[in-house]
């Protein structure tokens, strides 16, 4: 004879918690969001210099290889 659990034994899971994001929004200011995207613009437009001046010798030299 098979034995049954009741429902009352099966371990109840907690519920989801969601990330409320827009909170950090609300605390700060036009004026702060807006200089933070300009790091960020900032940042990128180095990176994207600094590995266009480190990849340049490589394609050069890839250029000539290949005539």
């Amino acid at each position: 004879m098979k034995s049954f659990k009741s429902l009352a034994s099966i371990p109840k899971h907690s519920p989801v918690t969601k990330r409320v994001t827009s909170l950090v929004s609300a605390r700060l200011s036009k004026s702060e969001i807006e200089l933070l995207r300009q790091g960020k613009k900032s940042i990128s437009d180095y990176v994207q210099r600094e590995f266009h001046a480190m990849l340049q010798p490589r394609l050069d030299k890839f250029k000539k290889q290949t005539g």
